[in-house]
């Protein structure tokens, strides 16, 4: 891969949280099935795991005529592999649970350092983090493609970007899947939206 040169530090642009509908589906959505990954070197009790709670704001709503403010959450809840949304009142009663089709949200500190991570820990990948001045880039987009093998409905994939030169230079790009734990493209053209190898396939 060649490398960019960049003016600048690299700024990684956090995805905004979009919303292309809200329904409440009981069930889980589980990744769609697909080779195994190898499993990165790291703790595996640092994988995600329960409700990651992502952002919280307040709202009003009007219900029989009253105007009521209730405190919304936005979460990634990974034993069920979806987003949600969460309405409280305002003394912390929860109120709703919903899951929230095709919303797109930034990483955590948990997250990112989770994904940094997985990463270090990849086979392919942990001789070029090790090197001095590589940078690891994390949470710019979050990657969901339909027919994907890797990062299809019911994933958290998220680009990993591997920097030198104190982070001024990217030389190679990796998406990780929070949902699996795993590095599922050590190296992927995110020019193209292509991968320019096959993952690195094998056992657990």
């Amino acid at each position: 891969m060649k490398s960019i040169r960049c003016n600048g530090l690299l700024i990684v642009a956090l995805s905004l949280l979009g919303f292309a509908g809200c329904a409440s589906v009981p069930a889980p959505r589980p990744a769609a099935s697909a080779p195994e990954l190898v499993a990165s070197d790291v703790p595996a009790e640092g994988r995600m795991k329960g409700i990651v709670a992502n952002r919280s704001y307040e709202d009003f709503f009007v219900h029989e005529g009253v105007e009521t403010r209730r405190r919304i959450e936005l979460a990634w809840d990974y034993d069920r592999a979806t987003a949600i949304r969460r309405t409280y009142d305002l003394d912390g009663t929860l109120l709703q649970t919903e899951d929230v089709t095709g919303a797109e949200m930034r990483l955590t500190p948990v997250e990112d350092e989770r994904v940094k991570a997985l990463v270090r820990g990849y086979p392919g990948l942990r001789d070029i983090a090790a090197r001095t001045g590589v940078v690891i880039w994390a949470g710019g987009f979050v990657m969901r493609k339909p027919g994907d093998r890797y990062c299809d409905r019911g994933t958290r994939c998220i680009y990993a970007i591997l920097a030198e030169d104190g982070g001024f230079t990217p030389i190679q790009r990796a998406i990780v899947d929070l949902q699996r734990d795993r590095v599922v493209y050590p190296d992927f053209d995110a020019g193209s939206r292509r991968q320019n190898e096959s993952p690195s396939l094998g056992s657990h």
